[in-house]
């Protein structure tokens, strides 16, 4: 059988639910008898089921003898119908192709093994960078016990976000502000700060041709409580998780949490919130993907306490000067070690998309 045509087939599968699965990541399945597909499946929107086991109950008996073809590891844990490794030996399966082992130490290479030991042919690393690649979300924050966290931010020629007044709108064209609805689109919640909510009012929602397609977990920190009530991210918040990250406990605090918000106190030092502990309790919370929009202290705070793996750069060609808000205060782009993922031009606008080592 053509072995990488069906693994790559998964892999194409798996990306139709990329960004829905959180916090579990997509995963493609496909069941294979006589070089034929019998079936195919994709992790569910909601997470559960997993692709295994949707693609075991499309094939039915006939997956007995079968081969299968799938993006990572198949779980080891027990869901309502029992392990997608206990049911792959129910199955009658033969052998089975994973691109990638499971990180997640409930699982990480216990279904390997035992598929081993019930005399089935298991084959591992095929195709195994586009499964990490796919669900870096996943890896990263189980390996960091922290939230994969990318910071957007639009700049000019000179590294501004913005004039000195704050009275610039748009920095970037509109072909780089839906590029980043896709991003927000393919990410689990917003993290911003109250100074962001009180300055922009964002809704932070999903919105193509001005139809708002999804609207997005909020997490908020504001150390002394200063979002307005009226905030549109209060807006449908029976649709979307409100996280807010706070020290104060008061009549405020108790609104929010009658309007559905979920408070959570934190301690100051400094003057500040914990970031580190923040991204701990968001992690624990089942937060593994965070999109950061917010302004420049925030970011350089972000990238100082070292809790940034990518930035998303839109760069117009304008020069605000001396007098304009600065990218990251007290801190040039330059001297952030980073690596270069992508390159791309938006009409007049450059983006540029860095790994940060």
């Amino acid at each position: 059988m053509n072995h990488l045509k069906f693994i790559n087939q998964a892999h194409d599968i798996a990306l139709k639910n990329l960004g829905k699965t959180f916090p579990n990541p997509t995963v493609g399945c496909i069941v294979c008898k006589n070089n034929k597909i019998i079936s195919k499946a994709v992790t569910s929107s909601t997470g559960r089921p997993h692709a295994e086991e949707i693609a075991l109950k499309k094939a039915g008996k006939k997956a007995n003898k079968a081969t299968m073809y799938v993006t990572l590891e198949p779980c080891f844990h027990s869901s309502r119908n029992g392990s997608c490794t206990d049911q792959i030996l129910r199955s009658g399966i033969k052998e089975i192709f994973i691109s990638c082992v499971d990180q997640d130490p409930r699982t990480k290479n216990k279904s390997i093994n035992k598929l081993k030991r019930n005399k089935i042919k298991v084959i591992t690393g095929v195709k195994k960078d586009i499964t990490l690649n796919t669900n870096k979300f996943f890896f990263r924050s189980i390996k960091k016990k922290k939230p994969f966290t990318k910071v957007k931010m639009a700049i000019s020629n000179d590294e501004k976000i913005a004039w000195g007044n704050y009275k610039s709108k748009w920095i970037s064209n509109s072909k780089s502000r839906q590029h980043v609805h896709n991003l927000r689109n393919l990410s689990q919640a917003i993290l911003t700060t109250s100074k962001t909510i009180i300055k922009d009012n964002p809704r932070f929602t999903v919105r193509k041709k001005n139809k708002i397609l999804k609207n997005l977990n909020v997490i908020v920190v504001d150390k002394d409580l200063k979002i307005p009530l009226n905030s549109r991210i209060l807006n449908n918040i029976h649709d979307k998780r409100v996280i807010i990250f706070t020290s104060m406990n008061n009549s405020k605090s108790l609104k929010l949490k009658q309007l559905g918000c979920e408070i959570i106190r934190m301690k100051v030092k400094n003057n500040e919130i914990n970031l580190n502990k923040v991204f701990s309790i968001l992690y624990k919370l089942k937060i593994s993907d965070l999109m950061v929009e917010a302004g420049g202290i925030f970011f350089a705070n972000l990238i100082k306490k070292k809790l940034v793996d990518e930035i998303h750069l839109y760069k117009a060609p304008i020069i605000i000067g001396e007098k304009g808000i600065p990218l990251i205060k007290g801190n040039q782009l330059n001297n952030i070690k980073k690596k270069l993922l992508e390159k791309n031009e938006f009409n007049d606008n450059l983006y540029l998309r860095y790994e940060i080592r």
